[in-house]
């Protein structure tokens, strides 16, 4: 009968300290940046994200502390994505940028990517990814180098997994959570009628946040979804300044990076401008919401008019900057 041989060194013993530690080590090239997690008990732990319904426990995170102190702005979208839209999604990143407006997105191709390149563009430009992995699996692979790009240029990369997580198809739905958590404001650039971009955006709402969406071609597949979005009344935006216009924050004549956190709602050096006058049952209207947020419901019985009508002056009054909707109804902003 043959006898195996016993190993000549002892293996050692998977205890779970070492199972840990196994698991939370970073790759090599990730060794020169900044390295930390925050728990939820902790006071850095990112206001924005406390608040939401279920917080991750715990955020790791590689790059710089301070990313996550300015405003920050979610850009999301398609990956497989036409050359307007990851246009648009880079254009509305370099603005958010040059006005010290921290640019959030997954690290996915199409759209994340030209968003992220976008903030890049500015000199001084911050953006941070949040990852469906650990920091062992970058995901995906083709965005290693970019990945490199933005911690060189003062980003953050954040997971709650573990270093040593593989990519999993329901991380991705996990992480979304995340990205418009941390976000004022999420923008849609390109998403399909199944799009995962619509759930970051489905999430936003339930968080309380701001939704907008960019149009597109009316018989694009592509913009479906952000169409959609738009007839359930996320506000349409085009350009930086309506993003900055639907959260009330005034951007510099001359871009800068260092200033006050995007600057915060401000009259401009010329005085107010002078309030555009409605008429009719949209006057109706805003005097119905001037003292509160009210929902649908509650505007078509104080107006007493038909719902229809009541609907497309909402909608007309949204486009004109009259009116905002958010988690708790309508609401006037002008």
């Amino acid at each position: 009968m043959r006898q195996w041989d016993r190993p000549k060194t002892r293996l050692k013993r998977r205890t779970p300290q070492r199972t840990y530690i196994a698991s939370t080590s970073l790759p090599k090239p990730l060794w020169p940046f900044d390295w930390f997690a925050v728990s939820i008990l902790d006071t850095d732990y990112p206001d924005w994200l406390r608040s939401i319904p279920d917080p991750p426990l715990v955020l790791f995170c590689v790059g710089e502390r301070n990313a996550l102190d300015r405003r920050s702005v979610a850009v999301v979208g398609a990956r497989r994505c036409t050359t307007v839209g990851r246009s648009v999604a880079f254009e509305l990143a370099r603005g958010l940028a040059e006005n010290g407006c921290n640019l959030v997105s997954g690290l996915a191709l199409g759209i994340d990517t030209a968003a992220h390149r976008g903030a890049l563009a500015v000199k001084g430009g911050v953006t941070t990814a949040v990852l469906g992995a650990g920091f062992n699996h970058l995901y995906p692979k083709q965005n290693n180098r970019l990945a490199h790009e933005l911690l060189a240029a003062g980003g953050l990369l954040i997971s709650e997994y573990p270093a040593a997580v593989t990519p999993r198809p329901y991380h991705f739905p996990e992480r979304n959570r995340i990205i418009s958590g941390l976000s004022e404001m999420t923008v849609l650039v390109e998403a399909s009628e199944k799009s995962g971009s619509l759930i970051t955006a489905r999430l936003a709402l339930e968080q309380g946040r701001e939704v907008c969406a960019v149009p597109g071609p009316a018989t694009s597949p592509l913009s479906a979804g952000c169409h959609r979005l738009i007839r359930q009344g996320a506000a349409l935006v085009t350009n930086v300044s309506e993003v900055a216009q639907e959260l009330g924050w005034s951007l510099s004549d001359t871009p800068a990076v260092d200033h006050a956190v995007a600057g915060s709602p401000s009259t401009s050096s010329g005085g107010a401008a002078a309030e555009p006058s409605i008429t009719g049952l949209s006057a109706e209207i805003c005097g119905v919401i001037s003292g509160e947020s009210k929902q649908f419901d509650e505007i078509v019985a104080l107006v007493r008019t038909d719902p229809q009508q009541v609907s497309q002056c909402l909608m007309e009054l949204q486009l004109s900057g009259f009116v905002r909707q958010g988690a708790d109804g309508y609401i006037r902003v002008l």
